[in-house]
């Protein structure tokens, strides 16, 4: 536990030097860990701050240009950074690669041996040739990579985490994520202040391993506060990961990076909805809609704290506005049911039902959509209609459980209880009755209530009245009941005197419906003694459904 606390300890101090910033070094990191355009706003950003290095930010700026087909500009940035530093060794790798690209390669072989001249044994000089090459293309210049590669292994003493990071990339072109997030373990391990490494390892490892991806992002925190880009990441990674109140908290600290982007401050708002905070949540997100009344993820999120938080008339306002000024939108389930919740909390569930169809007609292959479209009906007394949406759901389910058959016995006889005429009760109670045959052939453990289902059901079909199918039903109930002295103790909170008292009941209604007079007498005396117990407990006798 000390160690634990320690490591939170240093963790949390970590995390309270984040609004620093490392300027246009941060460009730099998200263009290595492949996030280009997130890279060229803070590197325009930052150009011409007075700690930015200009001739290399001006490289990076051609990079991206580059892989965005944009030569004109790429080389523009390279030629003003040349202008700007004539010795740049990285502006000339950058006007290799332009030349690559134009199909000079004898013209772009002399810009990166002029690379080499100008900073001799810089092994991150020959990654970047290596890149140039492999960019183009991979095939074709399989030995120039090679050579480059050898060259940096050469003058690194193989411990140059670029060439890892290359190779990694490499690997992960090709499918092999696992080969890959070696690759960027070993950057790691020769370069521990090597954010796209961690970066990319993570992502790397996000799939097969959360919880290792999340505790390698934050080892760099600990060491580097500073990076906004890893800030970000492990913000991201935790909401990955369902810790929405990790990712909240980090993102607070986070967008107090000068380095953040416009964006950041909606996605803060996001987190903290998942994270439950739904006050500052709707903070944040009026904030923006302030100055931008257009903007769609804060419309909904809007509504969507509103109606967490129980204001439900302002929600419902919101949600139709919502709704209606974004026509032909990409609307999620969430949106419906939301708006529903929000219409049912102002007591029109009648209204809420008909956002339930909306998302159900546009995701019709969404089993638990289904699923709580059949509560909402069932909740708004339409029992045929919620017996229908049951039974689509179980339709999409390969191999549906016990639970859930034994859920479409209940919704099939709600529908035959409140069925329209005798033949559809009938209908409805023997779909009922098939279901709760397969739970009780295909379980173990056999209960009471799956016999109260299913002699439940045989009343229901049988004009609600008992016949012998229901009695049958009724005795086997009866006899799982006897089996447990404690469902007769009316101490006993968890007793089960309220099955006993339906099942006597209708005993003898079926007994007086035979005409058999003993019957009538014996199944009332013992109806009569049941009802002396639950009185005993004061009525609290919990009911069974």
């Amino acid at each position: 536990m000390k160690i634990k606390l320690l490591l939170a300890l240093m963790l949390a101090f970590a995390f309270s030097a984040a609004a620093q910033t490392q300027g246009y070094k941060d460009g730099i990191e998200y263009y290595k860990a492949g996030q280009y355009a997130n890279a060229r706003t803070i590197l325009e950003r930052t150009l011409n701050d007075a700690g930015t290095d200009k001739a290399l930010a001006n490289y990076y700026l051609g990079m991206i240009a580059l892989s965005e087909d944009n030569a004109s500009a790429a080389r523009n940035y390279f030629t003003t950074g040349l202008q700007l530093d004539p010795q740049s060794a990285f502006n000339h790798v950058g006007m290799g690669a332009l030349d690559l690209l134009n199909g000079d390669a004898n013209a772009a072989k002399d810009q990166f041996k002029t690379a080499q001249n100008l900073d001799k044994k810089n092994a991150e000089i020959s990654v970047a040739i290596a890149r140039a090459y492999y960019n183009t293309n991979p095939v074709t210049y399989a030995t120039e990579i090679e050579k480059a590669m050898q060259k940096a292994r050469k003058d690194s003493k193989n411990k140059c985490p670029d060439i890892y990071v290359l190779e990694g990339d490499m690997l992960s072109a090709e499918g092999r994520y696992g080969d890959a997030a070696a690759r960027y373990e070993t950057a790691i391990t020769y370069d521990p202040a090597n954010p796209e490494g961690y970066v990319k390892f993570a992502n790397a490892y996000a799939n097969v391993n959360k919880a290792f991806a999340i505790s390698k992002l934050e080892e760099y925190l600990q060491q580097h506060p500073e990076s906004a880009m890893v800030q970000r990441e492990l913000a991201m990674k935790y909401f990955d990961a369902d810790r929405w109140r990790a990712a909240s908290d980090l993102y607070a600290r986070y967008i107090q990076n000068p380095n953040h982007f416009p964006e950041d401050k909606a996605q803060y708002a996001v987190l903290l909805y998942w994270s439950e905070d739904y006050p500052q949540s709707l903070a944040v997100a009026q904030e923006i809609l302030a100055n931008d009344p257009s903007n769609f993820l804060m419309q909904r999120i809007q509504f969507l704290d509103q109606t967490a938080m129980e204001q439900y008339q302002i929600a419902a306002d919101n949600a139709a506005r919502f709704f209606a000024s974004n026509p032909g939108a990409n609307f999620t389930i969430k949106d419906y049911t939301t708006y529903a919740d929000a219409l049912s909390g102002l007591g029109q569930d009648s209204l809420a039902v008909i956002q339930y169809e909306l998302a159900a007609e546009k995701y019709p292959e969404n089993g638990d959509l289904l699923k709580n479209l059949s509560t909402v009906y069932s909740r708004n007394r339409q029992y045929g209609k919620s017996a229908e949406a049951y039974d689509a759901y179980l339709r999409l389910q390969e191999n549906p459980s016990l639970t859930d058959k034994f859920g479409m016995s209940g919704r099939y006889l709600n529908a035959a209880v409140y069925a329209e005429d005798s033949v559809q009760a009938q209908e409805l109670a023997g779909r009922g009755i098939e279901y709760v045959n397969q739970v009780i052939a295909g379980t173990a453990e056999v209960t009471p209530l799956m016999y109260q289902r299913l002699a439940r059901l045989y009343v229901a079909a049988n004009g609600k009245r008992p016949d012998a199918d229901a009695i049958a039903a009724y005795d086997r109930m009866l006899e799982l009941l006897d089996a447990n002295p404690e469902n007769l103790n009316p101490a006993n909170p968890n007793n089960a005197l309220q099955l006993y008292s339906e099942a006597y009941a209708f005993e003898q209604a079926f007994a007086s419906i035979s005409g058999n007079r003993e019957g009538v007498t014996h199944w009332g005396e013992k109806y009569q003694q049941i009802r002396d117990l639950m009185n005993q407990a004061g009525g609290a006798a919990p009911a069974q459904e």
